[in-house]
């Protein structure tokens, strides 16, 4: 309730400087909150239109081993931190297992991107004016990037959203012990989600450094550095309490060292990505980013008069360049949603220059003539303009993949529909969803590279024999030499996935049999293209019912010739799967 009180009083809490400007125009305001309603629609119609991305369909394995009473880590492989998960499985539980739970987990992502540019807005407006706020989170709304990574998913939205709280909260109003320390509660949950969190950690104290440096005076008195050392104290109090509280709580299961593998040392890996021989020279660039924001920052501070608010703009400024440059110097493997965090404070920072140099030519020829609109419809419809050519944007990379999203949606509808609970299934990270793995690790980046250098072993074939798996994701190049060769030969597709089985070559008379081999031991059924496929099995009749096949090699004799043959597992043939389709 504490932070409630706190979090919801900012509204009303801006400083001199702003105030005089808090008011927007009513056709700014009417075109703004527009164009943030046209989002969210396109947004609620994105969710049911764009792919799944492989790291969603991980993510949502690892909240479905949550609900179903697994242990991450330890009994489900993830290399992402916990608390994303854990937060979601109640909501799976309830919402069950079918294609319609995956689009309505995409669904929730929605309240966090509100969230997430209800901040940019605090942010904007305490920097800068609600005008400018208003518009920053328009832009950040929009822009395609942000827009499509924001709709899927992901640990990162979370993420986001919590780093931008914590940075509302200390960003606005009057500082206080205790708005330190639910910003510091609120760093400790983005930790809980995601490990890169460290980085954020270091451009806020790199933003809080460059405060003190570039205004000593404010900082040297006693009581200056007593109020700085209580809110610091009052910050790390807030940070350590949600990473403490996950760590008994492994420690409780008897899992802290899995618990340490998947969240730091799997992702530790010597010349992964970034980290190559040549990295030194990538990490040039961080030393000469902080030249370059120390004159941006000389620029800001001779423009703003008022001490606290210039404070302010050149602590976001360094946050966002910080974060920026030290992700794209240090970080091995930079992903585009690694920018979430990134995007909203860019935004902020933007819109006041993009709104002072867009309109002048605009603003000059509504001047000349009499019967133009006002100066602040001009500039709501330029900006208007632009979230439109964002759309465009968006649906030129929506568009193309819808065929791929629906190939996903019939392999989890599939995958249901001939499997158990309990049934294992063999995928690249999780694709399948709602069933067990066969296999421990998921194939993401790390985990193939740690195969490629033999530092992990190929287990896959002898999983999926140990496992008696029958049910596989389509081929995938990504996948292990040697697993992929084991999966060829003994699985066979039948539409959005593969069963066990294979194609067999048909005689060329009824007199000559076809001897063939099985990989997975399990009910098989002997079908043909045309016709029926009685005959003699391993020297007994065979009627064309299932029949149990072990391991090895098995010979079949047709009664009679109907083109191609094939051997597939009982239950997929029973159900009306066909290699022949």
């Amino acid at each position: 309730m504490g932070f409630l009180k706190i979090f919801f009083s900012l509204p009303g809490r801006l400083h001199a400087e702003s105030a005089a400007k808090a008011q927007i125009p009513g056709s700014e305001m009417a075109a703004g909150c527009l164009a943030l309603a046209l989002c969210l629609s396109w947004k609620a119609l994105f969710v049911f239109y764009y792919h799944f991305d492989t790291d969603e369909t991980q993510h949502l394995h690892v909240v479905w081993g949550w609900a179903n009473g697994f242990l991450q880590y330890r009994d489900i492989f993830d290399n992402h931190a916990p608390l994303f998960h854990m937060l979601y499985a109640p909501l799976l539980m309830l919402l069950g297992e079918s294609t319609s739970t995956v689009f309505a987990m995409r669904m929730t992502m929605i309240p966090l991107y509100c969230i997430t540019l209800w901040c940019v807005f605090l942010i904007g407006r305490e920097l800068f004016s609600a005008r400018y706020g208003l518009w920053a989170a328009v832009l950040t709304a929009f822009y395609p990037f942000c827009f499509i990574l924001s709709g899927t998913f992901r640990t990162d939205n979370l993420w986001a959203m919590f780093w931008m709280l914590s940075l509302a909260l200390l960003i606005c109003g009057k500082l206080t012990s205790a708005k330190c320390f639910w910003a510091g509660f609120f760093l400790g949950t983005a930790l809980g989600v995601s490990m890169k969190t460290t980085l954020l950690l270091g451009s806020l104290g790199g933003g809080a450094l460059a405060v003190v440096v570039l205004s000593p005076r404010q900082y040297i008195s006693r009581q200056a550095r007593g109020r700085f050392g209580k809110f610091t104290a009052a910050l790390l109090a807030g940070l350590c309490i949600v990473p403490a509280a996950l760590v008994l709580v492994f420690y409780f299961k008897d899992a802290l060292a899995p618990l340490y593998y998947g969240t730091v040392q799997h992702n530790i890996l010597h010349g992964l990505g970034k980290w190559h021989k040549q990295a030194y020279l990538r990490m040039l660039i961080f030393p000469v980013s902080l030249i370059a924001l120390y004159a941006i920052a000389q620029i800001m501070g001779k423009k703003t008069a008022l001490a606290s608010l210039r404070t302010r703009r050149i602590f976001i400024l360094f946050v966002c360049g910080i974060y920026f440059f030290a992700l794209n110097a240090f970080w091995p493997v930079i992903d585009a949603q690694s920018y979430l965090p990134f995007y909203p404070l860019l935004g902020v920072l933007l819109t006041p220059v993009f709104l002072k140099l867009l309109p002048e030519g605009i603003l000059h020829i509504a001047r000349c003539n009499p019967l133009s609109s006002p100066p602040q419809r001009i500039i709501a419809a330029c900006m208007v303009f632009i979230e439109i050519i964002c759309i465009l944007g968006i649906a030129q990379e929506v568009a193309p993949r819808q065929e791929r999203l629906t190939k996903q949606v019939n392999l989890i509808s599939d995958i249901l529909r001939l499997t158990g609970p309990h049934d294992p299934v063999a995928d690249m990270k999780g694709e399948t969803v709602f069933r067990p793995r066969s296999s421990y690790y998921v194939l993401e980046t790390i985990t193939r590279a740690r195969i490629k250098r033999g530092l992990m072993n190929d287990d896959i074939p002898e999983r999926l024999l140990d496992t008696r798996t029958c049910v596989a994701a389509l081929d995938d190049i990504r996948l292990p030499s040697r697993a992929r060769i084991f999966l060829n030969e003994n699985y066979i597709p039948v539409g959005s996935l593969r069963v066990a089985g294979k194609l067999l070559a048909p005689p060329s008379d009824a007199a000559q049999s076809v001897t063939f081999s099985i990989g997975i031991p399990a009910p098989y059924i002997i079908v043909a293209q045309n016709g029926s496929t009685a005959g003699q099995l391993d020297g007994k009749a065979y009627d064309g019912s299932a029949c149990f096949l072990e391991a090895g090699q098995h010979e079949f004799r047709p009664a009679a010739q109907n083109g191609k043959l094939a051997v597939v597992w009982a239950k997929a043939k029973t159900l009306g799967y066909s290699p022949f389709s």
